[in-house]
């Protein structure tokens, strides 16, 4: 991708996200980007592009999907993803990128929270959304649900988390003490040896 085209989109999908009324949503889509090229030095220009569009969605509330419109929160969650690569899509109107990298970049945010196996640039992003929910998210979203719901939320993030990143929620646990606290309140067994340092 050329480099210009990278700046030029991420400086338009951040200054949308810029004014979502989700305070946390604009520095999750900067610590998802940096989750990725955590998870994945190599991380090319389209992943790092996906990191910051994945809930574009969010941040424009007069298109966004209602959580209560749908019978369970996985389908919920695949209606925002897809939602969110429509929205994206039309973003990349006119913009000068191949077929193949706007519909990998599609592709990319339309699968973010559940990954495809078969793909595992989808994995990389959903363990960095994952992770940066608990590093980012996590303290807004407790502050505006009751427990049990934040519980099932923390639950739900925890599950996942491919096994190759939950030595990263170890070391995110050890640095911030209320996201032990709710590990600890789910029986969290956090895996601490052979945890990679970052």
């Amino acid at each position: 991708m050329n480099i210009r085209v990278y700046k030029e989109l991420s400086e338009t999908i951040l200054n949308i996200i810029s004014h979502s009324p989700v305070p946390e949503d604009f520095p999750h889509a900067l610590n998802t980007r940096e989750w990725v090229r955590r998870l994945f030095p190599a991380a090319d220009e389209i992943l790092q592009l996906a990191a910051l569009a994945h809930d574009l969605e969010r941040a424009l509330p007069e298109k966004k999907v209602k959580k209560e419109n749908y019978s369970d929160y996985q389908r919920f969650k695949q209606a925002h993803a897809q939602n969110s690569a429509r929205l994206l899509e039309e973003i990349l109107t006119g913009r000068r990128l191949s077929r193949q990298e706007k519909n990998r970049l599609l592709f990319l945010v339309e699968n973010h929270e559940f990954g495809h196996i078969r793909y595992p640039e989808t994995i990389i992003l959903r363990d960095a959304d994952a992770l940066s929910f608990f590093e980012i998210n996590l303290h807004y979203f407790a502050a505006r649900h009751q427990e049990d719901e934040t519980l099932e939320r923390v639950s739900w993030g925890y599950r996942r988390l491919s096994e190759r990143s939950k030595p990263y929620l170890a070391q995110l646990a050890d640095q911030q003490q209320p996201l032990q606290i709710w590990l600890n309140k789910l029986r969290v067994p956090l895996l601490k040896i052979y945890a990679p340092h970052f």
